[in-house]
């Protein structure tokens, strides 16, 4: 009986050692075994098992590399942007600067032909201030006596008469600006040749008066001075009508409408009325 039993302990330990034994060299077997299209079995199982991992990491790795790629080029898509924004920027303050060189040489121009055209020295000056209204009736230049000017020296613009210097100081010089209510010239309107006395009236028109309901005054008529004021050199423009009708007395209602904008002057001609222009060739 004891005898029985132990052969069946020997047996028992005997199946239990060559299980893993036959396990082993199964997994051995498998090493060597190839499928069908020559790939070792345990390869293939390997491979499988390290599929999901591997298409996880991939993923993962190409993922990360993209978003480092499109921050760098985020980065460097800003920073162009940030260059040519300040490139335009530059090209666009050079433009305008151009722009307002072209229009100031236009108004020089006009004003050396009209200085051409004026048998009397001048000087050139910029405006450097204005009296703080909505007309601006009086603006201050930069030139004064040192430069020759005086009281009562005609001032230009390129376009015609913008009013007479009324203070003059050594380096400096006020205005008083045709529109203003204290100013008043010698006027004769170009087509018919009647006389008259034009007039500032603290608007951007002004008035032309002494001028009888009898005489033919039309819209458009062109206003230039006549010199009998003894101020203003003959023959310059100074505006055009705007409106012309029949008073309520002898004398017609007539606005004119100055030839230059007096809002926006920059640069004006001082006439030397005691200064002959020397002849060309001089």
């Amino acid at each position: 009986m004891s005898s029985d039993l132990s052969s069946r302990v020997n047996k028992e330990r005997s199946v239990a050692v060559m299980v893993p034994l036959l396990i082993l060299q199964l997994a051995l077997l498998s090493l060597q075994i190839e499928n069908p299209s020559g790939v070792l079995l345990f390869k293939s199982w390997t491979l499988a098992f390290q599929a999901p991992f591997i298409a996880v990491s991939s993923g993962a790795a190409g993922g990360m590399q993209r978003i480092w790629r499109s921050y760098f080029w985020m980065v460097g898509a800003r920073a162009e942007n940030e260059q040519l924004k300040e490139r335009v920027h530059r090209l666009s303050l050079l433009n305008n600067s151009y722009a307002q060189m072209q229009q100031e040489n236009i108004r020089l121009r006009r004003l050396l032909d009209l200085r051409g055209s004026i048998p009397f020295k001048s000087v050139g000056a910029r405006v450097v201030a204005r009296t703080p209204s909505f007309l601006s009736n009086v603006i201050y230049i930069n030139c004064g006596s040192a430069d020759g000017v005086h009281i009562d020296s005609p001032v230009l613009s390129g376009d015609g008469i913008i009013g007479r210097t009324i203070l003059v100081a050594k380096h400096q010089s006020q205005i008083q600006l045709i529109t203003n209510p204290d100013a008043s010239m010698g006027v004769v309107i170009e087509r018919t040749r009647t006389p008259g006395v034009l007039r500032g009236s603290g608007d951007v028109l002004l008035d032309l008066t002494y001028i009888g309901n009898a005489e033919q005054v039309d819209v458009g008529d062109v206003v230039l001075s006549s010199g009998l004021d003894e101020i203003y050199p003959k023959g310059l423009a100074i505006g055009k009508v705007v409106n012309s009708q029949k008073g309520k007395g002898v004398f017609r209602n007539i606005k004119v409408e100055p030839v230059v904008d007096l809002l926006r002057l920059e640069e004006v001609s001082v006439l030397l009325m005691d200064s002959p222009a020397e002849p060309p060739g001089l």
